[in-house]
């Protein structure tokens, strides 16, 4: 009997301890989980890291703990020894705020570049990264292995591709973009960086109050957004007006700085209009978002200045709307049963015209193409044809006053589901729209 009695002792003991230190549990585990910096590629930013972000931190990293380390990716602005010098920076940071030992590491396509060139240029450097990833690297990412452990993960394309030392993945099936922000090469990172598979690979909603922060940069020099003002507001999507006649937050960006807002408190359940206004002009960049579902410190608002290059690329006129519709992940209008589908106001513009796979187009500019109040979609328009990663479309949507313009997407592989917004009908003479769809279903 006094066996028995301190066996269910020891089992109530047990379950006391449980009940009263899961939390410390977790917290400990926690704990352990090292800070994660992904550098983006070509006419990139952090933006193409936003899902893996929200992936980690539905698994138990802190949202502080993942970061993505934005660069000029046509060298402009900076030189790779700048980049790496901020990588060290980022690093430093990191380290000190979390108490890591070291951080991990994932690049894409030019972005394996940089990150090889950064781990290869010191002992020192690459002592202070735990694992590497290298997501979809060119030829330019070189045959031999980084003195770091590394995964190399491979989109569509030849399966001879290889990093010598790495353990290589080939997820053929998937394009090159799409490879930032898979299922698959999340479930891959995180096992790799934590020695066991992820409890999910979605994107799991928070409730109640969340944190919302980023960038407002210029596209694609990723520099920071200078005399301007963003003001954001709650909007109905079934009607694509305000629900808040004040802003929730407004932040000023003057004439330096990188950009930087937030984080402001909001929710995950609601969709998001940042509203971006130029000093001294009358012009405004309507920036629509699907809900965020949980912390998100990842937003980037790509945009430019009045006149600048954006600005090259589209046809303004007070009788049409103008607007990007942008995902990172790209768009198909040529394979069949695989298709994405994108509908404005009744009319799918993909097609194999508009978006073949080969052209990896997860931007699409669509407005009225001479001004003559035709749709055409039988081809590109403008510069589109030759610009990596973004396409455009002659699709005439009236501008007015109080109309709307009613946007429908299916993405591939999503089970028929169906995601719909509207957003005013802004003249494109004043007003420029950008649209982001999840990259997920």
């Amino acid at each position: 009997m006094k066996r028995i009695r301190k066996l269910f002792a020891l089992m109530a003991a047990a379950v006391l301890l449980l009940g009263i230190f899961p939390a410390m549990a977790t917290a400990n585990a926690r704990a352990t989980l090292r800070p994660v910096i992904f550098v983006h590629g070509g006419s990139g930013s952090g933006s193409q890291f936003q899902t893996q972000a929200k992936r980690f931190a539905s698994n138990g990293y802190p949202a502080t703990h993942v970061e993505t380390h934005d660069y000029d990716s046509l060298f402009v602005n900076n030189t790779m020894e700048q980049v790496h010098a901020g990588l060290d920076q980022r690093i430093a940071r990191l380290k000190a705020a979390t108490g890591a030992d070291k951080v991990e590491l994932l690049g894409h396509s030019l972005g394996t570049l940089v990150s090889q060139q950064y781990l290869k240029s010191s002992a020192e450097r690459a002592a202070n990264v735990a694992h590497y990833v290298n997501i979809d690297g060119g030829s330019t990412a070189g045959a031999e292995s980084p003195p770091v452990p590394t995964l190399a993960i491979w989109g569509e394309g030849s399966t001879d591709r290889k990093i010598e030392g790495a353990t290589n993945l080939y997820h053929s099936g998937e394009s090159h973009v799409q490879t930032t922000s898979s299922v698959a090469t999340f479930k891959a990172a995180y096992t790799f960086f934590t020695g066991e598979e992820p409890a999910t690979t979605g994107v799991t909603p928070e409730s109640g109050e969340i944190q919302i922060a980023g960038r407002a940069v210029y596209f694609p020099f990723n520099t920071g957004l200078r005399d301007a003002r963003v003001d954001i507001y709650p909007f109905d999507p079934a009607t694509g007006r305000r629900t808040s006649a004040q802003p929730v937050a407004t932040y000023q960006f003057g004439g330096s700085g990188d950009g930087s807002f937030g984080p402001f408190k909001g929710r995950g359940d609601v969709h998001y209009e940042f509203v971006m206004s130029k000093n001294g002009t009358n012009q405004v960049h309507h920036h629509y978002y699907q809900p965020f579902r949980r912390t998100d410190l990842q937003v980037r608002l790509l945009s430019g200045d009045p006149g600048g290059p954006l600005d090259w690329l589209v046809e303004r006129n007070r009788n049409h709307v103008a607007m990007l519709v942008y995902r990172n992940k790209e768009w198909w209008g040529d394979q069949g049963a695989d298709n994405d589908t994108l509908a404005l106001n009744g009319t799918n513009v993909l097609n194999a015209t508009i978006t073949p796979r080969t052209k990896r187009a997860c931007g699409i500019f669509m407005y009225d193409w001479r001004s003559d109040r035709r749709t055409n979609l039988n081809t590109t328009v403008g510069l589109f044809p030759v610009l990596p990663f973004i396409s455009g479309a002659d699709h005439y949507m009236p501008a007015s006053a109080t109309g709307t313009v009613t946007l429908e997407t299916r993405q591939r592989a999503a089970d028929g589901q169906t995601d719909r917004l509207r957003i005013p009908n802004w003249p494109s003479d004043t007003h420029m729209n950008s649209i982001y769809i999840d990259d997920y279903a």
